[in-house]
């Protein structure tokens, strides 16, 4: 009884004055409202009465401004709470894997090299055809354009007394009708397509092959990382990479043992999976317009509409050289985001991508992302806008505080790209950017690989896709604003 007491004589006395204030203020409130007259001659009246209305008025103040910044804070929580938990199902599904281990019997001891090869710079290719052969593969087919003397040159060297190195000189334009001669003629049933400036660890034959003990397995991949990091676009290339090593492929693989591509830089596959595809490869028509990059997404698509499963082997590991500068950064992602809309398109379009719900589900949610990356943007805009600087230092603290969580795996690589944190962020906004012109041009084609190069459109066109984009930004920008006005 006595602990009873204890507890509420504190609140109780706490209380006492709060509730004396208030009547107080009350029957103040009621005799200044229907008896003013009483209070004209006493002198304190006019203090409290001042403190009351600048209490009102500033309660008042503080109710209509959080009353109308709550439809930003309230959707703008919602999107954030929406992606993160987005992030976190991708992240927990990458906790999952595990690579193939190396250490055990691989009963597959043969496979094929094949690299196509175009105006390579020579000192990159030898390097690429020298970590190769660390890794003993049976055979080397380096198909390369009738055009590229030097590296002929170069391939000629190293294959003397190497009889498993076979030179294909082509005059077929383009990456397909390459990589299509050199899987006709490869000798084993484990063909690796191999870019020619993509350099192998030494140690990775054994995890590259150990998958496909498994017989439903058609395709495998592997992690990648650039050769050279000297330029901020070499750097950030690696953080997308990254990205990529440590959540979407780990994720996929835990998750249906379903990619949504077998990169071209160095992806294994079963010969006789796609050997039977090789004229649907070379003739793939998306959207009334001719392929020719998006080579090694077509393939992946064929191993899965086979009813194949593909997985990536992150205990593999590659080198790559990344984009050096700004023009040939953006040259590659845009590419590389027209390729995956119109490879998505087709997947689910085609209905096998359906039967893999985590596949189907992250392509989903790539489309949807395209959009709702320029929501940060835009609410940063309104925040500064409606003069609300909290708001806005909010959203730069959340985006700096966000991006940095999640490219952790990539920092324990390189701890000293934490200072790129916000250029990264900035790049991500401009990556939106490229998706979204990627999609107003879905159909543009680029031929990379002849000597004839080409691209559809011209320069006329290319302003109205771009005008196109800006309006898209700007409709994005118009319509969350008039809802939010």
């Amino acid at each position: 009884m006595y602990r009873s007491i204890d507890i509420r004589f504190p609140v109780e006395i706490t209380l006492i004055p709060i509730i004396i204030t208030l009547s107080v203020l009350l029957i103040f409130s009621l005799f200044y409202t229907f008896l003013p007259q009483t209070f004209e001659n006493i002198s304190i009246v006019k203090p409290i009465e001042s403190s009351i209305l600048w209490f009102s008025e500033t309660l008042g103040a503080v109710a209509i401004n959080y009353y109308q910044l709550i439809w930003i804070y309230l959707p703008l929580g919602l999107i954030g709470l929406w992606r993160w938990s987005i992030w976190i199902f991708k992240k927990s599904s990458s906790l999952l894997y595990d690579p193939i281990s190396a250490s055990g019997k691989c009963s597959i001891q043969k496979y094929s090299i094949i690299t196509p090869v175009y105006k390579e710079d020579p000192l990159i290719f030898r390097r690429a055809i020298e970590s190769w052969l660390q890794n003993k593969p049976d055979e080397i087919i380096g198909v390369i354009d009738h055009t590229d003397k030097e590296n002929i040159s170069v391939f000629q060297k190293m294959s003397k007394n190497r009889p498993f190195m076979t030179l294909i000189v082509i005059d077929k334009p383009g990456k397909r009708p390459a990589l299509a001669e050199g899987i006709g003629k490869a000798k084993n049933r484990i063909i690796a397509l191999v870019d020619s400036d993509t350099i192998w660890a030494k140690d990775i034959r054994n995890s590259i092959l150990i998958p496909f003990e498994d017989p439903t397995i058609g395709g495998v991949t592997t992690r990648q990382h650039p050769i050279e990091r000297r330029t901020i676009w070499q750097k950030i290339t690696d953080i997308f990479w990254d990205m990529r090593n440590y959540y979407d492929l780990p994720a996929q693989t835990a998750m249906g043992q379903a990619l949504s591509c077998l990169s071209g830089r160095t992806s294994l596959y079963r010969k006789d999976v796609i050997e039977g595809s090789l004229d649907q490869f070379l003739n793939e028509i998306v959207l009334d317009r001719k392929k020719e990059s998006g080579e090694d997404k077509c393939l992946t698509r064929i191993v899965h509409s086979k009813g194949w499963k593909t997985y990536y082997q992150s205990n593999a590991v590659i080198y790559s050289y990344a984009a050096p500068d700004f023009k040939t950064f953006w040259g590659q992602r845009l590419r590389w985001s027209r390729n995956s809309h119109n490879s998505d398109l087709v997947s689910l379009w085609d209905g096998w991508a359906w039967k893999h719900p985590f596949l189907a589900f992250h392509i989903i949610d790539r489309f949807i992302s395209i959009f709702t990356l320029f929501f940060g943007p835009i609410f940063f805009g309104l925040a500064l806008y409606l003069n609300n600087y909290i708001l806005a230092i909010s959203i730069l603290i959340l985006w700096m505080v966000g991006r940095g969580i999640k490219i952790i795996p990539h920092l324990k690589r390189h701890p000293e790209d934490i200072s790129l944190l916000p250029v990264y962020v900035v790049i991500n906004f401009m990556i939106a950017v490229i998706k979204l012109y990627a999609l107003v041009t879905i159909r543009d084609q680029k031929w990379i690989r002849s000597a004839n190069r080409k691209t559809y459109g011209s320069s006329s066109k290319k302003i109205k896709n771009s005008i196109l984009t800006v309006e898209i930004i700007g409709c994005l920008i118009f319509l969350l604003g008039f809802i939010f006005k």
